[in-house]
């Protein structure tokens, strides 16, 4: 508490205001850092829609944008990441990591997929639809991007198995023999991750990476189909982004 007298405040209160202080300076920096984000994405997409990707360089988009091409790069290191890159802190990496995290025994990748779909589709804004839309249009026009869309598959594979197997070693014990057998650590992890091995376990590695490549790569195809549906009708419907994502696990489950 304060002393009433001297109207001085106690190390306490100066502690409690610059903690406000400091949550303030931190909201209105994330507000900022989403504006300009927002603005840059904005920018590039316009000049994309009239110009093409190929011509537009980094340099006129910072530009058009207000900044330097150094602030640009640090919100997206490279040009394709303007059109087919995300964020790593965004809402669906989030949303992923919770429902990878939240799985069942026994759930495979699929599984989890299948049970994240409504509250994607749910939680999508037709903002974000049309942008998205927009997006891939844009993916579909220009080779080298539709390459180099593919050439990150991987890189995704990579990120989705590793958040699985990290899932699995919070979440799961291993037993000792098993560990022994495949010369693991004692504590039955090899680098950090938990080694299992039963017959019908769907986290052991080819079957869970086999699972989500099939994953990655159905998305694609289906945002694709979908995208060139927007562009017979004319529209970013929800209705047939459900409807085309509803043919795409109707096929994995055969």
């Amino acid at each position: 508490m304060g002393d009433a007298q001297t109207g001085r405040k106690s190390p306490d209160d100066r502690r409690g205001v610059s903690v406000k202080a400091a949550v303030a300076r931190t909201r209105w920096q994330q507000r900022k850092k989403i504006a300009t984000r927002r603005t840059i994405l904005e920018t590039a997409m316009r000049l994309f829609d009239d110009e093409g990707y190929a011509s537009v360089t980094t340099q006129r988009i910072a530009a058009e944008a207000g900044m330097s091409q150094i602030t640009l790069f640090r919100y997206f290191p490279t040009k394709e990441d303007l059109v087919i890159g995300f964020p790593a802190d965004g809402e669906l990496p989030g949303m992923l990591q919770r429902a990878v995290g939240e799985r069942g025994d026994g759930e495979s990748p699929i599984d989890v997929v299948r049970r994240m779909i409504p509250h994607v589709l749910g939680a999508v804004e037709q903002d974000q639809l049309d942008g998205l839309a927009a997006r891939l249009r844009i993916v579909r026009s220009d080779a080298g991007l539709t390459a180099a869309l593919y050439a990150r598959i991987p890189r995704w594979v990579d990120a989705i198995v590793g958040m699985w197997d990290g899932a699995r070693a919070d979440g799961a014990g291993a037993d000792a023999d098993d560990g022994a057998a495949m010369g693991a650590g004692s504590d039955g992890t090899v680098m950090g991750t938990t080694i299992r091995h039963d017959s019908d376990d769907h986290g052991s590695d080819f079957r869970v990476r086999m699972e989500i490549s099939v994953i990655v790569g159905c998305t694609i195809e289906t945002l694709f189909e979908w995208s060139r549906r927007c562009d017979a009708t004319g529209s970013a419907d929800i209705d047939e982004l459900t409807a085309v994502v509803s043919e795409s696990v109707d096929a994995l489950a055969r």
